[in-house]
């Protein structure tokens, strides 16, 4: 009976300790569940502010959200015009046919995820122009307010090339007329070259408007951005300086770097061996971080996801000399993790 009266004495105190500690572990459950609610509560209230201003915004400047991206063809906005007339030329407005408004419909049917989602809040319209001296211009059409709209202008020549054609002349700028023994061109399917552009211009609207890349800063820091400094690690120190370990590669001396050359013909096989080293898909992506991310985007979509060919090759004397496959690259590899964001179903 002692022994009875001691093992219950011993249990009866367990029991209170047991007790106490679950309710302190309960109320620290409280606690915690308190500040995931409250959490959750100004998120979600400052989701709806974003909300209420994005909304006043497109009201403001027409932008009607439920329009098919496709449907928002419209006159290239004056500010536009006027800085190609201000640089000497002398673009006009093209009216697309049937046929090329297919073509539209197909390239943005073609959009990542996340394209869609942004593009379709944020995208006010686009426009196309004759005798414009570059492939696209991606404008903000908003001022001052905290929520972005844009638009893009696109080369009404592109309609009619197949992306093969369009880079494989854009990327023959990089190089000098020079030894017509060799030749360098771009395999990358048939698709129209607007596919390849509206991804790239695309690209440009959700990094600003979402603020993928964004360096504001609160009382002169930097705001913390996950994804900018993943995206950047090892590779820039800031939207247009590089500090990768290949700096010094022929490929980083581009013209499309400050100080940068046209590269002789028959340098075309060691820049692409310098820049099968480096971290890029292309020549142009080592302009600035903000085309670095809208060309790796572009080209992983259009390789792994449309299933078309990206090859640089290199041919002397009519004979491949030397190909090269960005995304075949591990260091290039090695980033596409970075892209998982544009594929997730919600933001």
């Amino acid at each position: 009976m002692e022994f009875s009266l001691h093992l219950f004495s011993i249990y009866h105190h367990q029991y209170r300790i047991f007790m106490k500690k679950s309710r302190i572990c309960f109320l620290s459950c409280l606690f915690i569940l308190s500040q995931f609610a409250s959490q959750s509560f100004a998120q979600r209230g400052k989701q709806v502010d974003n909300t209420k201003i994005l909304r006043s915004v497109q009201k403001k400047y027409g932008l009607d959200p439920d329009q098919p991206l496709e449907k928002r063809i419209e006159k290239t906005p004056d500010s536009v015009i006027k800085m190609f007339r201000d640089a000497g030329m002398s673009p006009t407005a093209h009216i697309l046919t049937e046929e090329e408004i297919n073509i539209v419909a197909a390239a943005v049917a073609a959009l990542p995820p996340l394209h869609r989602r942004v593009l379709k809040q944020h995208l006010k319209s686009i426009s196309f122009l004759d005798n414009m001296p570059n492939t696209a211009l991606t404008a903000p059409i908003t001022n001052k307010e905290s929520a972005k709209l844009y638009h893009i202008t696109f080369r009404a020549g592109i309609l009619h090339q197949s992306i093969s054609d369009w880079v494989t002349g854009k990327e023959r700028t990089c190089f000098a007329v020079g030894d017509s023994t060799i030749s360098i061109s771009i395999q990358a399917g048939l698709l129209s070259a607007l596919t390849y552009v509206m991804l790239h211009e695309g690209t440009h609207v959700v990094d600003g408007s979402v603020g993928l890349l964004s360096t504001d800063t609160i009382q002169g820091r930097p705001v913390a951005n996950q994804f900018r400094d993943k995206f950047a690690k090892n590779i820039w120190g800031n939207f247009r300086l590089p500090v990768w370990q290949f700096a010094d590669s022929l490929a980083a001396k581009s013209i499309f770097r400050p100080s940068g050359r046209r590269f002789a013909l028959n340098e075309a096989e060691r820049v692409y061996k310098g820049l099968a080293q480096m971290p890029f898909v292309s020549l142009y992506s080592t302009a600035s971080w903000h085309e670095d991310l809208a060309e790796l985007l572009t080209i992983y979509h259009l390789t792994k996801v449309l299933h078309q060919p990206f090859q640089v090759v290199v041919t002397k004397n009519g004979r491949q000399d030397y190909r090269f496959e960005p995304m075949s690259s591990p260091a290039v590899k090695h980033r596409v993790e970075q892209l998982e964001r544009f594929y997730r179903n919600t933001n």
